[in-house]
């Protein structure tokens, strides 16, 4: 019985935390481990009490699809807006904002600004691939 349940919390542990994104937090060493391993970047500039901050990454980041994608096709970053350091070429126009970079930093495309649905921001990281 004992193995039955020691089973089933390590199962149901495995599932509730099969979404969860890992970002990195330090903008330079993410980008040696982009170049490393040859992904492109998806930065996400935040802050504190930023409501639509917490709708992308308690609500739409939840949606096993767009999780899959994300941590699949990218190397996720996370930076504070004020408590990081921003390099002057990213503009931030509110948070959330979001860059696309190639493994050298360098942007892709146009910020996405603000959030959305799971299949809307699904639908905007496709086409930077």
């Amino acid at each position: 019985m004992f193995k039955i349940v020691a089973i089933f919390l390590v199962w149901s542990t495995l599932v509730l935390n099969a979404n969860e994104l890992i970002f990195l937090t330090h903008f330079e060493n993410a980008k040696k481990e982009a170049v490393k391993i040859n992904k492109p970047i998806l930065l996400m500039f935040t802050q504190e009490n930023c409501p639509t901050c917490e709708y992308m990454e308690n609500i739409a980041f939840d949606d096993a699809i767009l999780a899959n994608y994300m941590q699949q096709n990218f190397l996720l970053v996370k930076l504070d807006i004020n408590k990081d350091t921003i390099h002057s070429y990213l503009k931030v126009y509110g948070t959330p904002t979001f860059y696309v970079l190639n493994p050298q930093g360098e942007k892709q495309g146009r910020p996405i600004v603000g959030g959305g649905t799971s299949d809307a921001f699904l639908k905007l990281l496709k086409t930077y691939q």
